[in-house]
């Protein structure tokens, strides 16, 4: 199984009610939906960082930094496919249309972005 993981950071002008308005939105769950049936992805998953006391003492005890606001998967059984359908116009249009959503909540420069390979 190969997993796309997207580790996200809010930009820092927005509160983090303005971010998760933008994460729970129907026009992302759309796009990401899009993404999926584009992708032949077998499923996705969002998840928004939970604010909580745990999260703070994990930092400290490990001297990390500040945890990522969310975190998208995508999961496929191959993703040899990928790099061909990235060529594909419409699926830059959807991948250029994805980039202008995320970049209005988005911090993309502290982002992290990658592939992996899961049992």
């Amino acid at each position: 199984m190969i997993r796309f993981i997207n580790c996200v950071k809010r930009r820092p002008d927005i509160t983090v009610e303005q971010f998760r308005h933008y994460w729970n939105s129907n026009e992302f769950e759309d796009l990401i939906k899009q993404v999926v049936a584009v992708s032949g992805a077998k499923r996705y998953r969002k998840s928004a960082t939970l604010i909580v006391e745990a999260n703070t003492l994990v930092q400290e005890r490990r001297g990390s930094s500040e945890p990522f606001d969310g975190v998208l998967e995508y999961w496929w059984d191959n993703a040899s496919h990928l790099t061909d359908l990235f060529g594909e116009p419409h699926v830059s249009g959807l991948t250029d249309k994805m980039l202008a959503y995320q970049k209005q909540f988005i911090d993309l420069p502290h982002t992290s972005a990658f592939f992996t390979e899961a049992d």
